[in-house]
């Protein structure tokens, strides 16, 4: 069996947080956020190869991340021909890419931008050889309008899908976690030939996930698998700060830079080289070598070499070398 970790979008709604990083190498406790997924991947004896597919802008920083955490046996960076968002093959692209040029085999399939206390082994071993998805079971159908919406019958067969739908049927959400068997690898052809004979844009279909869903479950017997627990997609400020909340618990600060007559309340991490002084923070992520002075901080993201003084900041995204004083 092997994995592929998607990696290659740029991340534009974390702009300027993301413009020259990309989004799976954010820090959450001084670990890039694809290592809780990598590491995981990387343990299961039954996953032979790891291929993380990005684009041709961070691939030499992914390549760095694989020999800086010890992953060069088991894990390949695989370049997407693209260099901008526009160029971009997409989610279903970049997948259909690499199958072209690696060898054919069961395949689990996952975004490298999410968080997640998935049980891979169970998740293999539930559905039993079969396509499949891991859907996160969400509290409300209220919370369901804001995802793609899976439907499945008592034998966990996906029979229906929604993207945000306003009267959800269901409060599975699909996530960005697959399985293919070597079988059933042909979907993606079959796949590709169905949409290019219609007039949706190849950007379109290549780049929506919940679109292969909706037509693959027609097709073939596949599986949605439930689980609850932790799930993220680290694709906004929110789902960045959510993502720490869930790695350390609610509240939990982290101070690894200086501070200096500073109250910090909520989930806080002050990453090494950062400075702090008279200040608050309120579930903030302040990166190295920033400083703030006299400010106020609220859900907000300092990136490195920012410079933050006698502010009120709230909800938002502070990029590296900026400068905010008032």
């Amino acid at each position: 069996m092997k994995a592929i970790v998607l990696a290659g979008g740029h991340a534009t709604r974390l702009w300027p947080i993301t413009k020259n990083r990309a989004k799976p190498l954010l820090p959450v406790n001084g670990r890039p956020i694809i290592d809780f997924i990598i590491k995981d991947l990387a343990e299961k004896d039954d996953i032979e190869d790891i291929y993380i597919s990005t684009n041709e802008k961070f691939s030499e920083d992914f390549e760095q991340y694989v020999s800086e955490f010890g992953y060069e046996d088991k894990v390949e960076v695989v370049v997407e021909d693209q260099n901008c968002e526009e160029e971009k093959p997409g989610t279903i692209g970049a997948i259909i890419n690499l199958l072209e040029c690696k060898p054919s085999d069961d395949y689990v399939v996952i975004g490298g931008d999410n968080y997640y206390s998935l049980d891979i082994d169970e998740f293999l071993d539930e559905v039993n050889g079969y396509p499949a998805l891991a859907c996160y079971k969400l509290d409300s159908k209220e919370k369901a309008k804001s995802f793609g919406v899976v439907e499945t019958n008592e034998d966990h067969e996906i029979v229906g899908f929604q993207e945000k739908p306003e009267e959800p049927r269901s409060t599975l959400a699909s996530t960005a976690c697959y399985f293919f068997p070597e079988k059933d690898l042909d979907l993606f052809d079959k796949y590709e030939e169905h949409f290019a004979q219609t007039d949706i844009p190849a950007d379109q279909y290549l780049d929506e996930p919940g679109r292969l869903i909706e037509w693959a479950h027609k097709k073939r017997t596949f599986k949605g698998f439930p689980f609850t627990g932790e799930w993220v997609d680290v694709g906004t400020r929110e789902g960045y700060l959510e993502a720490h909340e869930a790695v350390h618990g609610t509240g939990e600060k982290i101070v690894e830079g200086r501070t200096r007559n500073t109250q910090m309340e909520g989930n806080v991490y002050v990453m090494e080289g950062a400075e702090v002084a008279n200040s608050q923070l309120k579930d903030c992520i302040v990166f190295p070598e920033a400083k703030i002075e006299g400010s106020s901080m609220e859900s907000s993201i300092v990136d490195q070499k920012a410079r933050v003084r006698n502010a009120e900041v709230r909800e938002s995204l502070l990029g590296e070398h900026s400068r905010l004083f008032q």
